[in-house]
């Protein structure tokens, strides 16, 4: 399991890029060392990304296909890319959703042949206790702060998950 935070796109997205290309080129590098050595590795990389699924350095660098009948060697497979294409996010920013919290999986963790733990499923945590209910930022995730205003929220991000099976 890898746990990413990756660069926020503070200055802009394309004078961020870079820095997020960066990481996910770093986790690229631990997912190839770990399947030269077990081709069949259950590997999952989590966390906000900061980009989404149709961004270069999830689509390109990590290799995270969107069908996992489409994953080939040493590719990942990304379920959330399914909510993506839908408008479906984890964070809002000027009336537009973006997903960039994601579970991506390696095939060994996601092919259905799989004799052991394998994916099953996947939640954007959407619940109304976690939305504002008012005003201009209406069905957005509560932060916990408004600029310097604590607003007894939990994150401007919606958490998500993936469900396992044991087979």
């Amino acid at each position: 399991v890898t746990v990413n935070h990756w660069p926020s796109r503070r200055g802009g997205e394309e004078a961020s890029r870079p820095k997020r290309e960066a990481a996910a080129r770093l986790n690229r590098s631990i997912i190839d060392s770990i399947l030269t050595i077990e081709p069949e590795a259950k590997i999952f990389v989590l966390g906000d990304l900061n980009d989404n699924p149709n961004n270069e350095s999830i689509k390109t660098i990590l290799a995270a296909r969107k069908e996992v009948k489409d994953v080939k060697e040493k590719e990942l497979y990304n379920p959330f890319y399914s909510n993506f294409l839908v408008g479906h996010g984890t964070l809002a920013h000027n009336d537009s959703w973006s997903l960039f919290d994601q579970v991506i999986l390696t095939k060994g963790a996601s092919a259905p042949k799989s004799k052991t733990l394998q994916y099953h499923s996947h939640v954007i945590y959407q619940k109304d206790f976690m939305m504002e209910k008012y005003g201009q930022y209406k069905n957005y995730p509560k932060r916990t702060f408004s600029g310097n205003k604590y607003n007894y929220g939990y994150s401007d991000h919606f958490p998500v998950y993936v469900y396992l099976k044991n087979k």
